[in-house]
């Protein structure tokens, strides 16, 4: 009998056909699918920002530079004028009826407003007053410091005893400085230092020494001096910083009452007292919010003590405008 062993293995063959028909599709389900995810969620990248990103997200270039900032710059705080007005009239009235000669001058430094009120004379006219001339000594020593001229350090403790202690002495010695050891030279220096910054000094005379020569100022130039100081335009930023320092240096014992009150504010004052000559004070008020400069020149004064008790009103009064 015949045997159909060709049957037997035409049946195997088309088996394992068939089997690797059926492997093909489904390894090539399995690699759609597999593409079908990846599409639909591709890979992240990573974020060392730790921001979250949905996967429709495209990711920035990662910058180590900050990005600029967005804050507007800040802003000085925004100071209201003085009622300058009423000020003056106060000033007037204090000033009304007084026989001797009386000049005051009021500044605000960050809004360069002036008040000014005068008696018997001009609000700057000339008047005596020996003192005074110390803060433009001061000046002319830091700009001629400036440009190299004198080394600040040798002539500072002299500085610092004018102003502080009224040290005539040290003015008359920085004035010889300032002259290249000639006096005379040192004074006119000093004069030409004020023209060049817009005010005017008659500088006669040492301020040790005595005779018929005087030296003169005015109130607003005096006053306008300090406001530059305090502005930071006199010299330079720093030159006048550390003549403000100077200025507002305290000082055990002052020969007028400044009349300012308060726990919470500082001032610094140059006084000048002649007999029968001037009372005259004029000085940097730097109150919690603002400061402001008064400078007050009397000459031929009635009595020395009634001048004195007078600056001391002045002063008080101009406090509360700008306390306010």
């Amino acid at each position: 009998m015949k045997t159909k062993k060709p049957d037997i293995f035409l049946g195997v063959t088309m088996g394992l056909l068939v089997a690797a028909v059926l492997i093909c599709i489904l390894i090539l389900n399995t690699q759609k699918s597999k593409n079908e995810t990846e599409a639909t969620n591709p890979p992240q990248t990573e974020n060392t920002d730790n921001t979250q990103l949905s996967g429709n997200e495209t990711i920035a270039p990662i910058h180590t530079e900050a990005p600029p900032s967005t804050e507007a710059p800040v802003q000085p705080q925004n100071l209201t004028p003085i009622k300058d007005a009423q000020l003056k009239a106060d000033l007037d009235e204090s000033l009304r009826g007084l026989t001797s000669e009386w000049e005051v001058m009021v500044i605000d430094p960050a809004l360069e407003t002036k008040v000014g009120s005068a008696v018997n004379c001009g609000v700057d006219d000339w008047m005596t007053a020996n003192r005074m001339t110390q803060v433009f000594i001061m000046g002319a020593v830091f700009q001629q410091a400036e440009e190299g001229k004198l080394v600040l350090d040798d002539v500072l403790d002299d500085v610092k005893a004018m102003i502080v202690s009224n040290d005539t002495y040290a003015a008359d010695r920085l004035t010889e400085k300032l002259g290249g050891e000639d006096a005379s030279k040192g004074r006119e220096n000093v004069k030409a230092f004020a023209v060049a910054n817009g005010v005017k000094l008659g500088f006669n005379r040492s301020l040790s020494g005595s005779g018929s020569a005087k030296n003169y100022v005015t109130a607003q130039q005096t006053a306008e001096i300090l406001s530059l100081i305090c502005s930071g335009k006199l010299v330079s930023e720093a030159a006048s910083r550390q003549m403000l320092d100077i200025l507002m240096t305290p000082v055990d014992t002052l020969e007028i009452d400044t009349g300012l009150v308060g726990d919470d504010l500082k001032y610094g004052f140059i006084f000048d007292v002649e007999s029968n000559t001037c009372v005259c004070a004029m000085g940097v008020v730097q109150l919690p919010n603002r400061s402001f400069v008064i400078s007050i020149v009397c000459n031929k004064p009635v009595t020395i003590e009634g001048a004195k008790k007078k600056v001391t009103e002045l002063i008080s009064l101009v406090q509360p405008y700008f306390a306010e």
